[in-house]
């Protein structure tokens, strides 16, 4: 499965996320670049294609909810409402012991 790639990344950042944060320094993933742009500025190799821009450094504090619920662009869910048994979209089944 070709896109396993893109998973193993994925699986990779989250553990440096969980490990930097454990230290104390934080971690901005950014999420607007064109990868085109960036692969001819990195001078990365035929096929390949950047996945994220990441910044970590220390931080005077970390916020206290996720930003995207502080400037109201999300709010958070339930883990009934994430969760799906047997399917997707059948949010009106209650998964047992969800919430």
């Amino acid at each position: 499965m070709p896109e396993m790639d893109l998973a193993s990344v994925a699986c990779a950042i989250q553990n440096l996320w969980l490990a930097a944060r454990a230290e104390g320094i934080g971690v901005g993933w950014v999420s607007l670049f064109d990868p085109e742009q960036l692969g001819q500025l990195l001078r990365l190799p035929p096929g390949a294609r950047p996945v994220a821009v990441l910044c970590l450094g220390h931080v005077a504090s970390f916020y206290e909810k996720p930003m995207l619920e502080q400037k109201g662009w999300a709010r958070r869910q339930s883990l009934n409402e994430m969760l799906f048994e047997n399917g997707w979209d059948n949010a009106s089944l209650p998964v047992a012991g969800a919430d």
